[in-house]
């Protein structure tokens, strides 16, 4: 059985979503244990009917977004620290949130440690693409601002495992982003890291990716340092809403534009679907020897249920392992 900590009140929503998206996770899902931490006296009659699926911790604390490490160690009473200290003292599987980014990322490696070789964690986000059903793999998203060639290479292992394991793609293309196409384009640790990967046998690495193609659905796997992913989240979030916004500004415009709304929407709810983010689930932490698991803050119970499901995917299929066997091969191929 998978068993999986659920912070419950870190959503802008507190628990009334997490609530809902755990209810649906048990319905769906026979073999999972769900223990959730947070104001169970609010939530706790909710699940009468899955005693067998659901472990209580009570919590009445709740991180600050911006919270400092000394801060968020000493908040033992908050749901987020419980959360993760019960991950660790009884050998669970993982840990989903949508509370503060900045106190999962502490949290998780001070509390859970990271794996064996790895340098540095990253935060790893699967992106929608253009083609339905299709994730791109992006990481780092902003774990951390600088990062050296060898941490780069390090990413492109983990996001290929990730890619192999829960997107079951077979033999994920990995790519670096940088501001062009050809070898030698970018800062100095691109360049670096673009002539270290060339050279590694344990992934498919395939060269650059500039910002443009990122999301064409062609790409597996990209790697960047985490100031410039930060950049890139946000900069294809904003994009995305103003498309949106502008979209609907132009059908509402006039009598004729409401019409051609009405023969159009069928591929607009198409497009919609294609570009739906909150199938993805979040952000995931990789490196860390649990699976730890960021919703967005502003996550619906739809959302925060698919968060919980990539929680489970990863864990049912040995994420941790995988990654670890991934560094192994490329240890022994020093």
């Amino acid at each position: 059985m998978i068993k999986l900590v659920i912070d419950m009140e870190g959503s802008d929503f507190g628990n009334k979503e997490t609530t809902k998206a755990c209810l649906e996770f048990v319905k769906d899902y026979k073999d999972v244990k769900l223990i959730l931490v947070g104001k169970t006296s609010e939530f706790k009659d909710e699940f009468v009917n899955y005693s067998d699926n659901i472990e209580f911790v009570d919590a009445q604390e709740i991180v600050p977004m911006e919270v400092s490490p000394l801060k968020l160690l000493r908040n033992t009473e908050s749901s987020m620290v419980k959360g993760l200290n019960k991950v660790k003292q009884d050998d669970l599987d993982g840990f989903v949130t949508a509370g503060s980014s900045g106190g999962f990322i502490t949290g998780s490696t001070l509390i859970l440690n990271r794996m064996k070789n790895i340098q540095r964690a990253a935060f790893c986000a699967p992106f929608v693409t253009k083609i339905k059903d299709k994730q791109t793999v992006i990481l780092d998203i902003g774990a951390s601002n600088e990062n050296t060639p060898e941490e780069l290479v390090g990413f492109a292992l983990m996001g290929s495992a990730y890619a192999k394991t829960v997107l079951n793609i077979e033999n994920p293309s990995v790519y670096l982003l940088s501001n062009g196409s050809e070898k030698g384009k970018g800062l100095k640790n691109i360049v670096e890291a673009y002539d270290l990967l060339e050279n590694e046998k344990a992934i498919n690495f395939k060269g650059n990716c500039e910002a443009r193609e990122a999301l064409d659905g062609t790409h597996d796997v990209i790697v960047t340092p985490g100031f410039e992913g930060n950049i890139f989240l946000k900069a294809t979030e904003g994009a995305s809403k103003m498309m949106n916004d502008l979209i609907k500004e132009s059908f509402k415009r006039s009598l004729f534009s409401k019409i051609g709304y009405l023969f159009a929407r069928k591929s607009f709810k198409v497009m919609k679907d294609t570009l739906n983010y909150k199938k993805t689930g979040g952000a995931i932490l990789l490196g860390i020897k649990k699976v730890c698991v960021k919703a967005h803050g502003n996550s619906d119970s739809y959302a925060f249920y698919h968060a919980i499901r990539v929680a489970y995917l990863m864990a049912k299929n040995n994420i941790v392992e995988k990654i670890e066997e991934m560094f192994d091969e490329h240890d022994g191929e020093r």
